[in-house]
């Protein structure tokens, strides 16, 4: 009989939820803002400024190419980590062999060795780039098939994601503060790039921390029942994961709501520092903010889900997140109405982004477990591998979508010599508005009563 996991090794396996907030942080929030710098940063154009086709950015065809490589490496990865033979189970062998080369690749991302415009930067990038995607599939695919497995409870589950979330974003709190360090930096005499470089190293040495007590944070075999490997090939399991109709629909929304909020995750510093007019130094309180009130939200979303369901604050959510994206394209305007309290505007929209915050971060992995719980349950094989990786591959896509969307928007209109116009920073808010709508429509459709029912039903 297998033991029930503990809380402190439950605490001590979302560890690598602070890692992946801080390096999801980097990514989403500053590599455009780092490659594709404003003339007010101070930072120096590594990368060539060329559009192919008249407006695909570098940046957007750098990060399009890693998405490719990453495409094979997720399906790869998932039918690997469901057919393990390893001694040490199924899963944790893959977190400890990629938590290295995750941590360091994405921190060699932003140490592109060539001068200004150099090509040789671009090619640089682009493999540290594949390198951080893939080591990504190889620790998180693995990591979150198991959790299905270690925590059988669909109640106690949604708790063990709440704590997940509060990791991660509680990291990304700090990752969004990384501007107030860097000012701190400069004033102390770095340039704005070693400034941003020693931030960068600092939460990249505390990654690889986190990283490793994660992946050593139990024996695996000690806490997951016999299970069936499945014998399908790769495209045969894919395919019969898609014939579950409430993946189909719930991924769908899943996929259109991560757009919207990699968009906004993307562009928000452009949305508080040029839209708003919040100072660079000061930005970092706009985001701590949401990240603060959407914390101490989490009580409440889990209560909600465990007492009647997990779909109703997650439709809520992409309700309040589409009408944030209508705010922000008049942010400007908003800005002028109150001249001098610019920071106050911002911090109001920080307190409306909290509720979506919270809920879009929790609850659509809680879903995507119950559904892969249900499916183990009635058809008797164990392919929550496959199950995750095309999570992980929605969120990849969702991510590569927003970069090369809002790299491309934001020059839309852009002076010459310059990669950013306000006209670009407001159009990838109606663009993100567009994909949250969208999300709602598709969880909508998704029945969560159903799949719960068919859970506690089998467990029986």
């Amino acid at each position: 009989m297998t033991k029930v996991l503990p809380k402190r090794k439950m605490y001590r396996y979302c560890l690598a939820d602070i890692a992946k907030g801080l390096f999801t942080g980097m990514i989403s929030n500053y590599l455009l803002y780092f490659f594709q710098p404003t003339t007010k940063s101070g930072l120096p154009s590594l990368i060539p400024d060329n559009k192919l086709l008249g407006f695909i950015t570098i940046m957007a065809l750098v990060t399009a190419i890693g998405k490719v490589v990453d495409a094979i490496t997720d399906p790869l990865v998932a039918s690997w980590s469901d057919k393990c033979t390893h001694k040490a189970g199924r899963r944790m062998p893959f977190l400890r062999y990629s938590a290295l080369p995750y941590a360091l690749s994405v921190l060699l991302i932003f140490y592109a060795p060539f001068g200004e415009g150099s090509i040789g930067n671009a090619i640089w990038v682009g493999v540290f780039i594949i390198v951080y995607y893939t080591s990504y599939t190889l620790f998180f695919i693995p990591r979150n098939a198991l959790i299905p497995e270690i925590i059988p409870d669909t109640k106690v589950r949604v708790g063990y994601y709440g704590i997940s979330t509060a990791f991660f974003m509680g990291s990304s709190s700090f990752m969004y503060a990384a501007t107030l360090f860097v000012d701190l930096l400069k004033k102390a005499g770095l340039t704005p790039l070693w400034a941003w470089r020693s931030v960068f190293t600092f939460f990249a040495a505390i990654g690889i921390v986190c990283l490793l007590l994660s992946a050593t944070a139990f024996n695996e075999k000690d806490y997951v029942e016999e299970n069936t490997k499945p014998k399908e090939s790769i495209f045969k399991s894919f395919a019969l994961v898609f014939k579950n109709k409430e993946f189909v629909v719930f991924t769908a929304g899943d996929l259109f709501s991560g757009v919207s909020m990699a968009f906004f995750q993307t562009a928000m510093l452009y949305y508080i520092t040029m839209l708003l007019g919040v100072p660079e130094s000061q930005s970092f309180l706009v985001m701590l903010t949401a990240i603060a009130v959407a914390l101490c939200l989490f009580p409440l979303i889990i209560k909600i889900s465990r007492k009647f369901n997990k779909k109703t604050p997650l439709v809520l959510a992409s309700i309040v997140f589409t009408i944030v994206f209508g705010i922000i394209y008049f942010g400007d305007k908003l800005a002028a109405l109150a001249p001098g309290n610019e920071l106050y505007v911002g911090l109001a929209v920080g307190v409306i982004v909290a509720f979506p915050f919270a809920a879009i971060n929790i609850l659509p992995q809680s879903i995507i477990s119950d559904i892969i719980q249900r499916d183990s349950i009635e058809n008797g094989v164990n392919r929550e591998g496959i199950f995750s990786a095309v999570k992980t591959f929605i969120e990849k896509v969702a991510s590569a979508v927003a970069m090369m969307g809002v790299s491309s928007i934001l020059a839309i209109g852009a002076a010459s010599g310059e990669s950013v116009s306000l006209l670009g920073v407001k159009l990838t808010g109606v663009f993100a508005g567009v994909f949250s709508l969208l999300s709602l429509v598709f969880f909508m459709f998704y029945n969560d009563k159903k799949v719960v029912a068919s859970i506690e039903k089998g467990r029986k």
